[in-house]
């Protein structure tokens, strides 16, 4: 996907970002929010934190897996 070494480490970072980020709001909503908003929300974040993990993260560490963070497994790539 982003053959250049730079880029891919910059992207990649980037893209666990917005995946922690994600996570955060996930905890904000659950402190301030009902339970079935809670789970409305975990089901639209789920949704949009696998489309950011399998579209984007999944080619880059194909392409660069010593960009996987440690301890991470990825399916296909640390099998």
């Amino acid at each position: 996907m982003i053959h250049d070494k730079t880029s891919a480490t910059e992207v990649s970072n980037r893209m666990l970002k917005i995946n922690g980020e994600l996570d955060e709001a996930v905890s904000f909503v659950q402190d301030h929010c009902s339970a079935e908003e809670l789970e409305q929300f975990k089901l639209a974040v789920g949704e949009v934190m696998y489309m950011v993990f399998e579209k984007a993260l999944i080619p880059i560490f194909k392409e660069h897996p010593d960009l996987i963070p440690d301890g991470q497994r990825v399916s296909g790539v640390t099998d």
